[in-house]
């Protein structure tokens, strides 16, 4: 088997989707001094046109090694019960459906888009949201 992706110790301070999978960048590590307020500003985003994502990176061990549990207690306490809001999923999950987003076909006008693959798809155009189901052909206008 591939190896599909690879996270680095990079930290980048944003949220955006890898576009190489082999050096996956972070958001930040869970010591970065502004991880509270960059949880915050992730949940306050208005996510327009392209997805985003909150990569947090650590190890367990550092958390006994430095006392701080409470650091990632609070982030994730202030994180959880937005699944309205946040698709809370694995390294591969992310991978997958990306790569499954990426295989969308679509008319030159972006008026209709087929999804070929075996999952169904969200995406945002012209303030509304679509699902696009395996095997769909969606007119969007």
């Amino acid at each position: 088997n591939d190896i599909a992706y690879a996270r680095t110790t990079v930290s980048t301070g944003n949220f955006s989707i890898p576009t190489d999978w082999l050096r996956m960048p972070a958001t930040c590590h869970h010591n970065h001094p502004q991880l509270m307020e960059l949880a915050e500003r992730f949940v306050d985003m208005k996510v327009k046109l392209e997805p985003k994502l909150f990569y947090l990176w650590g190890h367990t061990y550092e958390f006994d090694n430095n006392d701080n549990w409470n650091v990632i207690e609070e982030f994730t306490e202030f994180m959880s019960g937005r699944e309205d809001q946040i698709w809370y999923a694995t390294n591969m999950e992310i991978y997958e459906y990306v790569h499954d987003y990426e295989q969308l076909i679509w008319s030159v006008n972006f008026s209709t888009v087929t999804n070929p693959t075996c999952r169904t798809l969200w995406l945002a155009m012209n303030g509304e949201t679509y699902t696009v189901a395996p095997g769909e052909t969606l007119r969007l206008f």
